[in-house]
């Protein structure tokens, strides 16, 4: 397959970002940006993306989409591409690279294919694509193959062979640590702060814990996060569930990160994070409940 065209399903904070790395390799980077918010415009446009004027124009020219947006839009947004794909009688490679669970990536790729489009599914591990920062993209399916092509342009293209589900399952499995760690430091330090044990547990941590109270520093910036991966955990409760595991972990990291999204800094994206603003502060506002109507 000549890729030549990347369309992107919608360039906010890791598309945008893995859409420049693919323009810096010569590649087209579209995306249709009707009904987005000025922010995400704002950075589809830093990032060098070409915005098309609807999904229809999406569907015939990129030869490969790639759908990175909140797991609770993953479904919405392939019915949408579904029935692009249907009007205009065209066939790209669908790569759902969201957060979801293994069995909504087999019902994604039947809508998908049933339209006339190939589907590959797929997991995004790591940070957004940068200097420092290598993307890794597990994909699985029949399709898997036909991504190889983006190899080395800023992401590194890990095939899982096999079935759909397979990619996202691994995104699933690593998420429900490294995310899931994250809600379970917020939730000891909040419930610290309620005890008005705040300063009791970081100076414990500090002599027996030194490594996780560092890792806690973190927790600063899910102000900026959190909204996103409310879904996350509820697809990674899903996905444990189905493997015949407890979902109540990650539907209890999906509460704290909800309190996290409600609270009165929850509105804050990483361009606009108090970077000044300490762990313990952090806490105290978390802590103060839902931001006021």
């Amino acid at each position: 397959m000549n890729i030549q065209s990347v369309g992107i399903m919608s360039p906010g904070d890791m598309g945008h970002a893995v859409g420049r790395a693919l323009g810096a390799a010569d590649l087209e980077v579209i995306a249709c940006l009707k009904e987005r918010s000025e922010r995400t415009r704002s950075l589809a446009a830093s990032a060098g993306i070409c915005e098309v004027a609807d999904l229809e124009t999406l569907a015939r020219q990129a030869d490969v989409i790639l759908s990175i947006l909140v797991p609770s839009e993953a479904a919405s947004a392939a019915e949408a591409m579904a029935n692009a794909i249907r009007n205009t009688g065209s066939s790209p490679v669908f790569v759902d690279c969201n957060a979801i669970a293994p069995s909504t990536a087999n019902q994604i790729c039947e809508t998908i294919t049933k339209a006339g489009g190939r589907f590959i599914d797929g997991g995004i591990i790591g940070g957004p694509p940068g200097p420092n920062e290598i993307t890794r993209l597990y994909v699985s399916g029949p399709n898997d193959r036909l991504l190889q092509e983006l190899d080395g342009h800023g992401i590194a293209v890990r095939q899982l062979g096999g079935q759909v589900g397979r990619a996202s399952g691994i995104k699933m499995c690593y998420a429900s640590l490294t995310k899931g760690a994250a809600a379970l430091n917020t939730a000891a330090l909040l419930t610290a702060q309620s005890l008005g044990l705040s300063d009791e547990l970081h100076q414990e941590l500090e002599e027996s814990q030194t490594a996780r109270l560092q890792s806690m520093q973190s927790i600063r910036g899910l102000s900026a996060k959190a909204f996103r991966w409310v879904g996350e955990m509820e697809e990674i409760a899903k996905t444990y569930a189905e493997a015949g595991v407890t979902s109540h972990f990650h539907e209890g990291a999906a509460d704290v990160f909800r309190t996290i999204a409600e609270s009165e800094i929850g509105h804050e994206r990483p361009e606009t994070i108090d970077q000044s603003r300490t762990l313990a502060e952090t806490i105290r506002l978390l802590a103060r409940g839902p931001r006021k109507p």
